[in-house]
């Protein structure tokens, strides 16, 4: 008897280690008043705490250019590991190597380990003078994104060094380096006056997504499509240019995040790009798959904005 159950538990270290090993298996589910989900609903309905958790894992696990890959009727009890009720829910534990198996096999690109670096931020003003509050704040804020993102902030790991510095006052260069997968480059973009932390919090994001996207597995090139024809809001056909997006609406970061992984999550958007941020909202590079714009219009329409045509592309309000 006493034999058995030491097979059995050495059977069950492996797994045991790998789920302690990966935070990103982990997900905490709350109760929502407004959704009517009680600390009690969530402990007696452990397949629905798993499903309400789902979105989350897949959110750290797989890249945002292939969340539409997901199949639609994947259910999350088949990742399942355990589930541990808390004071204000549960806690979800999922299986990583059923995970990374089930990505595998629909050839889904995803991230088979936790992506980590050791992130070092400068921040120089028009004058060269170094902000150190600033840059302070900004790696807070990356390194509580990490958990949702599934990232981690590790003075172990690779090293990941951001250098913005103000050229004038609106414009920025942005300087990377590091030992990272994401390599080294700069780029330049114009910005609006405001607080560098609000400037520049979204220009973090977007950095820091890219770099854990060049960590994913799985990631097989496919053949460039053909190019298709699309008409810009101007009435001019061009082929596969991208339009301006402006949206003229103060929101949260959280907010603002959302907002571009639904649209980004769109079949008909091949690509939506951060082209800068300003007191009055942000600016976008959107790419639109075939010719037709016009559902644009009901798209913003149903989250309270209106779309207008510019020469340039679209404002939303």
């Amino acid at each position: 008897m006493i034999k058995r159950f030491l097979l059995l538990l050495l059977l069950l270290l492996p797994q045991l280690a790998l789920a302690a090993d990966d935070p990103r298996m982990q997900v905490d589910v709350f109760a929502d008043s407004n959704d009517n989900i009680t600390t009690e609903y969530l402990h007696a309905n452990i397949r629905k705490a798993a499903d309400m958790a789902l979105p989350q894992l897949w959110r750290r696990v797989v890249l945002q250019s292939a969340q539409r890959q997901i199949p639609k009727d994947v259910k999350a009890v088949q990742f399942l590991q355990r589930v541990s009720p808390t004071a204000n829910g549960v806690s979800v534990e999922f299986n990583q190597r059923r995970v990374i198996a089930f990505l595998k096999k629909h050839n889904i690109p995803h991230l088979a380990d936790l992506p980590a670096w050791n992130l070092s931020l400068q921040i120089s003003n028009a004058a060269g003078r170094s902000m150190p509050e600033s840059a302070a704040m900004l790696k807070r804020r990356a390194g509580s994104e990490g958990q949702t993102w599934g990232y981690a902030i590790d003075g172990a790991h690779e090293s990941l060094v951001l250098h913005w510095r103000w050229l004038d006052s609106r414009k920025i260069t942005l300087s990377v380096r590091g030992t990272s997968r994401l390599g080294e480059y700069s780029e330049t973009r114009t910005v609006g006056s405001g607080d560098p932390f609000r400037q520049l919090n979204p220009w973090l994001s977007e950095v820091l997504l890219k770099a854990r996207g060049a960590y994913a597995s799985n990631a097989i090139a496919s053949k460039p499509a053909p190019e298709t024809p699309i008409v810009t809001a101007t009435g001019m056909t061009a082929q596969k240019e991208p339009v301006i997006l402006s949206i003229e609406r103060h929101a949260s970061l959280p907010e603002q995040v959302l907002f571009e992984e639904e649209l980004r999550r769109d079949p008909r958007v091949v690509d939506l790009s951060l082209r800068q941020v300003n007191r009055d909202g942000q600016q976008y590079r959107l790419l639109l798959k075939g010719s037709d714009e016009q559902w644009l219009t009901q798209w913003f329409k149903r989250r309270g904005l209106t779309l207008t045509p510019t020469v340039e592309g679209w404002v939303a309000r």
